[in-house]
């Protein structure tokens, strides 16, 4: 589990441009899958929970954010990713 720490102006920005809420964030970082890069950074990602069946045919919502090595929120995104 990680802690809301800094968020970077651009994080920021297109946090609000994206409409993800800093309550999102902070479900996100407390119980997303981390993965860790070489350099010390880590992409923390939360699919989305299993549709009911009613939604099958629609794509599935998934948050990230990329943190750098101290920790810092460098941008947070949605993506839709579409199923086969």
């Amino acid at each position: 589990m990680m802690k809301l720490g800094k968020i970077s102006p651009l994080a920021f920005s297109r946090m609000r441009q994206r409409g993800i809420s800093i309550a999102a964030l902070n479900d996100l970082l407390a119980r997303g899958q981390v993965e860790r890069q070489a350099d010390g950074a880590q992409v923390i990602y939360l699919d989305s929970p299993a549709p009911d069946p009613s939604r099958v045919s629609r794509p599935a919502p998934r948050l990230y954010a990329v943190l750098d090595a101290a920790g810092e929120v460098l941008t947070v995104e949605r993506r839709v990713r579409l199923r086969g």
